[in-house]
This record gives C-alpha cells, structure tokens and sequence, in this order.
C-alpha cells in the first residue's frame, strides 16, 4: 500500500511535515517513465548497436595465427629434414608462399646453394651399410658358430650315425 495524506495523519505526522513529504514523493515521481517508454527506447538501443556478423577469418589475430600454423607444419615437414633445427625458421620466412611458387623442395635446394650453414651436409650413403640400420665392431654377415667338429660320441663307441 503506497502512503498517502490520509495515510501520513493517521500515524500523527503534522501538517507541515506532511507537505514537505508530498512535495518531495512528487519531485521523485517527476523522474518516472512508463514501461511502454522505456521498452521503445531500449529497442531502439538494441537495434542501433546491431551490427553484421564478423567474419573471423579476416581479423589481424587470425591470419597471424594461420601463418604461425602454416610455418609450423611446413617446418616439421620432411622438406624440412636437411635443414639444421636452429635455422628452419628462418629458412621458412625466405621461400616464396605466393600460389605460383615453386614447390617447397625445390627452393630449399635454390636457398641450400646460397646459406651452405643453414643446412646438414648431405654424405654420400656406404654402399656396404644399408640405410637405417645399425653397424657394430665387424661385417654382420655370417651364420652362427659351430664349434669344434671332430669325433663324436657315436664315432667313439661305436653307434651308427642318426640320418638328418
């Protein structure tokens, strides 16, 4: 129940007292909007600030990222492999990525000629040791020891041989 005059006499507030609530009940009042007002106006805030929709992929943040990316697969690639680890960075920032570049393979030989340092010498592979697997003190060809061959029991005493 909102307080009126009536309300204010009732509870023994004097006259002037009474006035001076009133006046201020009102001056607060004065400040009031009806909810029909206030819907419109905030509609209409809503659809000032209604903007079309972003397209992600054409921020600053996400083509730095696709190129950060993109230079992250390229230099864990096997194209990659005779350039030494410390240098595939900046190896990576001279190719040519345009769509009519030359294959990667082929600039890392043209880059290879000119920075000699930024790549493992390549040797000439043993024709004796295959590729990958490993060499130990001698030749690993052979079979596996014998031992001593001489008489056997069975030559002793006397005992046919047992047929293989």
């Amino acid at each position: 129940m909102a307080f009126s005059r009536a309300f204010l006499k009732e509870h023994g507030v004097p006259e002037d007292q009474i006035d001076a609530i009133m006046a201020e009940r009102n001056r607060t009042l004065n400040d009031y909007i009806p909810k029909s007002d206030l819907q419109a106006q905030i509609d209409a805030a809503v659809a000032a600030e209604k903007t079309a929709p972003v397209d992600v992929t054409t921020t600053e943040e996400y083509t730095k990222l696709a190129a950060e990316r993109d230079m992250l697969r390229a230099i864990g690639s096997d194209d990659f492999s005779t350039v030494k680890t410390k240098f595939r960075e900046q190896v990576f920032g001279m190719l040519d990525r345009s769509d009519k570049a030359p294959a990667i393979a082929e600039q890392l030989k043209t880059i290879g000629e000119k920075y000699e340092e930024y790549f493992v010498p390549q040797k000439d592979p043993d024709p004796e040791t295959p590729p990958n697997k490993p060499t130990f003190g001698g030749n690993p060809a052979g079979s596996a020891p014998t031992g001593k061959t001489g008489p056997s029991f069975n030559d002793v005493w006397g005992f046919p041989t047992p047929k293989k």
